[in-house]
């Protein structure tokens, strides 16, 4: 998510088993691991991309960088 001027991974709005579990991922490597899965996702379009975003805030900021 988008948060005044940084993305935030929020672990409670993952569904994956194992990037939820604190045990198995640390607090870093979420980070991480999470904003290489949206890499691969935003680099794969071939003829174009749809984002969207249910939380409004990351919603304004997408609308703002897309124009």
């Amino acid at each position: 998510m988008w948060r005044t001027d940084r993305w935030v991974a929020v672990r409670s709005a993952n569904h994956d088993p194992d990037f939820c579990s604190t045990t198995r991922v640390s607090d870093a490597d979420f980070d991480l691991l999470v904003r290489n899965v949206y890499k691969v996702l935003l680099t794969r379009g071939v003829s174009g991309i749809y984002l969207h975003s249910t939380d409004p805030e990351t919603q304004r900021f997408l609308e703002r960088l897309v124009g």
